[in-house]
């Protein structure tokens, strides 16, 4: 990330002997957070800028919260925004063993720093452009930071009223951005040089709210007595080569679309084999949107992304056959059984990793992994099996393991609160799909899957 507003000149920092280990340097961060009378935190406001009571506690959590972010944004500048949001997660856990629920407020409040210097980063020049006495005048960043913070913040005085006069407040508070800037990057510039990242001095994580495929089996896997033992133990260092990995299979995925995309478009007219020419191009954008679902994560502009491609791709198709039913008919019936093999094959994690190249299910934790979902998920899972023929050993084969499974762990003394409603759903003992569309074959289905 590169805001001009945190780029200030860099003045004479104290020197200090700072934390070289991840842990340590975060738990001193928050020891300067939670702190009465620690800098950089206790000098959030500017010499001689004083605001009313019902103003004030509006602008010293926006400025604290803003030089809170700043730590995290150099952070990632420094290690990485994977290893930021790690960080990110362990601040915050520690923030609430020492005051239980202040985790998840510290954590709106960097979520919404964030989303107010994106937008700050966004305003164009010369939306900051004004003109006095006849001069033209550029308004600073921070003075944007200021009015975000008036504006935006749920419970400022002037929220949800953009007609209001901020009666001078903005002008104070974008001094204060700006003195807040300067006291912050003095203390942590030095800070963050000493520190090294190690995932492995981390004692805790939070999973993501909508992990990746790597990820998504750590989460499976942990502590869970579905799975061997030494298969339960997954540490931080973990979770960060995972998130690692979830994020290069994504970059793949965005640089081949870029790949695709640049072909299609560099083509200025539809060469004679039309036809064969499009139905390759939508068969290698839907290959790349399945590899999106297989991958998980957070995704969703990428989704739209191939989308808007794929629109781009039947665009020209459909102007081909505009005035042929037959064709028409032809081109919708197929759309409509992409759709379905879609929803059938890639509507839980489970089964489109399951029936991924290179899947990251390794083939003795395939049931302990189905048996993980959650009993909607499973019934997913289960109906895109019954979809295909030629999936049905497979599901006959998890049926047995996981019976076998669940009552050898029963005999130990595990207990499953919903696992007699999984087996059941497992059974096939569930409602059927509307149309008993379920035992039909889908043409294209992936082949041989672990069995």
């Amino acid at each position: 990330m590169d805001w001009r507003f945190w780029k200030t000149e860099k003045r004479q920092e104290e020197a200090r002997n700072w934390p070289t280990n991840t842990h340590e340097s975060i738990r001193q961060l928050l020891s300067m957070y939670q702190g009465v009378g620690t800098p950089p935190f206790t000098n959030w406001a500017a010499p001689g800028i004083a605001f009313t009571p019902e103003v004030e506690s509006i602008a010293q959590n926006g400025v604290k919260g803003y030089q809170l972010a700043l730590w995290f944004w150099l952070f990632a500048e420094k290690h990485g925004t994977i290893a930021a949001r790690m960080a990110r997660e362990t601040f915050c856990l520690l923030a609430d063993a020492a005051q239980p629920s202040s985790g998840d407020a510290i954590d709106a409040l960097l979520d919404q720093e964030n989303r107010l210097a994106h937008a700050v980063e966004a305003i164009a020049s010369g939306q900051r452009v004004f003109s006095l006495e006849g001069m033209s005048v550029e308004l600073p960043m921070e003075f944007f930071l200021a009015t975000g913070t008036l504006r935006l913040r749920p419970d400022s005085p002037y929220a949800g009223d953009a007609a209001a006069s901020l009666q001078g407040n903005d002008y104070k508070l974008a001094d204060c951005f700006r003195h807040a800037t300067d006291e912050a990057l003095s203390v942590f510039r030095p800070m963050i040089q000493a520190v090294e990242f190690d995932a492995k001095s981390l004692p805790n994580w939070k999973w993501s709210a909508r992990p990746g495929a790597a990820e998504r089996h750590l989460q499976r896997r942990y502590s869970n007595p579905l799975f061997p033992l030494h298969r339960q133990m997954v540490t931080a260092h973990d979770v960060h080569e995972a998130r690692r990995a979830d994020n290069q299979a994504l970059q793949d995925i965005r640089n081949e679309l870029n790949d695709v995309r640049r072909a299609f478009f560099e083509k200025p007219e539809l060469p004679l084999n039309w036809l064969a020419y499009l139905e390759s191009y939508r068969d290698e954008v839907d290959r790349l949107d399945e590899r999106r679902l297989v991958a998980g994560g957070q995704n969703a502009a990428l989704g739209e992304a191939i989308a808007a491609l794929r629109a781009d791709v039947l665009a020209p198709w459909r102007a081909e056959i505009q005035k042929n039913r037959h064709s028409i008919a032809a081109l919708e019936q197929d759309e409509a059984r992409r759709a379905e093999r879609r929803s059938l094959l890639y509507g839980c994690d489970w089964t489109a990793q399951l029936l991924s190249h290179g899947s990251l299910i390794p083939p003795d934790e395939v049931v302990p992994a189905l048996l993980s979902e959650s009993p909607a998920d499973l019934e997913k899972a289960v109906t895109g099996l019954q979809s295909d023929s030629r999936l049905h050993e497979t599901l006959a084969h998890c049926r047995a393991v996981a019976h076998r499974l669940v009552n050898e762990l029963r005999a130990a003394g595990h207990n499953f609160p919903d696992m007699t409603d999984k087996l059941r759903i497992l059974d096939g003992t569930f409602a059927a799909p509307l149309n008993g569309q379920h035992e039909r074959p889908l043409d294209g289905a992936p082949g041989e899957v672990p069995a």
